[in-house]
């Protein structure tokens, strides 16, 4: 059964359709009425109707709006359209915008409402069975995708080698292997502003821009012949393309810069593009491959990549077996001296050894559960290792390894008394630098402590998060500043270094209780 939605602002029309026929007898169901577009366009969202009868001309949203609203939401749905001898024209817009009829108000009759329904319904068919087969082909066509993705990632990973033909085999019967090339994306987001504040779910977001501006990109450049191999990693993208040849070079630095800038003026990241050579043919896909992985590791290492003959570093174990448990035991009988010497054997070993960036991800792993075990659940909650699932370069590790060593270290030497150095010189910055936008790793760099034991410490000592101590601040200060009333509250916003006058106001409410305009009329109420 047909389901049908009625829509007039005229109560006269909607009962004159409604009992003009026997809907039942026409194998049509009405689900309802609307008195306007808006209302008739929440209804349609909500119980998605097969045909709706809808007035041109009604207030809020009128017909010929909702009509274009739903064709793109809903393009099954077939309308015909209600209309008067004046609005002829509309009607045939109308149609143009795929209404399927439209009828006169004034001449309405069952005959030519029953016609009128019977093209609709056979139009509501055709369009089903179109749609139906569109979300087929959609459906093959990401089940597709996902056979080419897995394909390319067993060539990159797989070592078996019935497992790697059979994957070149799929990417041969799909035409991918003539001029085709591997483009591995690393990208960095240290650089963005309050890069350290961020959380998992802030990282995941941006991630997720970064993936979806370089898919738009490489649609632009590349077209069809681009898929990019889902590896699992957070920190980069991996691009395979194909059917370049000799424009394979130009396209590669188009993507580059255009991928660079795009990032850098919406997010503020950086991203390199770091290619293979062009290869051709399934013979060629080990060499691929190798140059691919080659490519990878020697990123990792800061070490520029053999490019006449590619070849992958010649990988040394780091010698650091059982170090996460030496570690636990260290901190547990309270041997500050021990657990630093570890850490920087550690480092040692990281800064001299030629090894997979496996290796030290899964050191840094180690390090971070020994940790986690040793110290109380109020520390491990604050200690902000989740980067390590980050870490691009050796160069990262070794940051990674010294920030983790500090914060050891003023863990294990902390004042009994609760009493906290850092905390005062930092308060003491703020207070000094009220005016100045104040970030987190500048403080942390004055007090001589990592950002993340100082946001710690400022939780645990002051009651109150470093922001929120900043932002007080900022606000006594901006009481200050309205007393003297020399300046205008958006003067006031832009000299403490607010981002707009909106955020300073939303601040200002919080931690007074009132807007600063309220405050200042208060205050100058009181003064008279």
């Amino acid at each position: 059964m047909y389901q049908v939605l009625l829509v007039d602002d005229e109560t006269i029309i909607l009962s004159g359709i409604k009992f003009l026929i026997d809907w039942e007898k026409q194998n049509c169901n009405i689900i309802g009425s609307a008195r306007n577009g808006r209302d008739a366009l929440e209804k349609i969202r909500n119980h998605t109707p097969d045909i709706v009868f809808c007035d041109i001309k009604m207030p809020v949203m009128d017909g010929m709006e909702l009509l274009q609203i739903v064709n793109e939401e809903f393009p099954s749905v077939v309308f015909i359209m209600l209309t008067n001898f004046q609005e002829f024209s509309l009607a045939r817009e109308a149609l143009r915008l795929h209404a399927v009829d439209y009828l006169l108000k004034a001449q309405l009759e069952a005959n030519a409402l029953i016609k009128s329904l019977s093209n609709a319904k056979k139009e509501y068919d055709n369009r089903a069975k179109l749609f139906k087969s569109e979300s087929l082909a959609r459906y093959l066509d990401v089940k597709n995708k996902e056979l080419l993705q897995d394909a390319c990632l067993t060539l990159i990973f797989e070592t078996d080698q019935k497992a790697f033909m059979a994957a070149s085999g799929i990417l041969q019967n799909h035409h991918m292997l003539s001029g085709y090339s591997f483009l591995y994306l690393p990208f960095d987001l240290s650089e963005m502003p309050d890069a350290l504040l961020f959380n998992q779910k802030d990282r995941r977001q941006i991630q997720d821009w970064i993936r979806e501006l370089a898919q738009r990109i490489s649609e632009q450049i590349f077209g069809e012949q681009a898929l990019f191999v889902a590896t699992g990693q957070t920190d980069c993208l991996i691009l395979f393309i194909w059917g370049q040849k000799e424009k394979a070079p130009a396209s590669i630095a188009l993507f580059q810069k255009k991928l660079s800038a795009t990032l850098s003026k919406i997010v503020q990241a950086k991203c390199l593009t770091i290619n293979t050579g062009l290869y051709y043919g399934e013979q060629q896909l080990l060499s691929c491959r190798e140059e691919l992985l080659s490519i990878i590791e020697c990123y990792y290492m800061g070490i520029e990549p053999d490019t006449e003959q590619p070849k992958r570093p010649d990988f040394k174990p780091l010698g650091l077996s059982g170090i996460g448990d030496r570690l636990f035991a260290e901190i547990n009988c309270h041997n500050v001296t021990g657990a630093v010497l570890l850490l920087e054997k550690a480092e040692e070993s990281i800064r001299s050894t030629i090894h997979q960036k496996s290796q030290a991800i899964w050191l840094c792993g180690e390090l971070f559960r020994a940790v986690g075990k040793a110290i109380n659940k109020e520390q491990e909650s604050t200690m902000g290792f989740h980067e390590i699932d980050n870490l691009m370069t050796r160069q990262q590790v070794l940051f990674w390894l010294e920030k983790t060593k500090k914060y050891l270290k003023e863990m294990m030497c902390q004042n009994p008394l609760g009493y906290s150095e850092p905390v005062e010189k930092a308060k003491q910055y703020i207070e000094e630098h009220v005016e100045e936008h104040i970030r987190l790793q500048e403080v942390a760099d004055y007090a001589a402590i990592s950002p993340a034991y100082l946001s710690s410490l400022f939780k645990k000592q002051s009651g109150q998060s470093f922001i929120d101590f900043v932002n007080q601040k900022k606000i006594e200060k901006a009481q200050q500043l309205i007393h003297e009333g020399n300046y205008r509250i958006n003067e006031i916003a832009y000299q403490l270094s607010f981002e707009n006058a909106y955020y300073f106001t939303k601040v200002f409410r919080k931690f007074t209780g009132t807007t600063p305009s309220n405050y200042q009329k208060k205050y100058c109420k009181n003064d008279r």
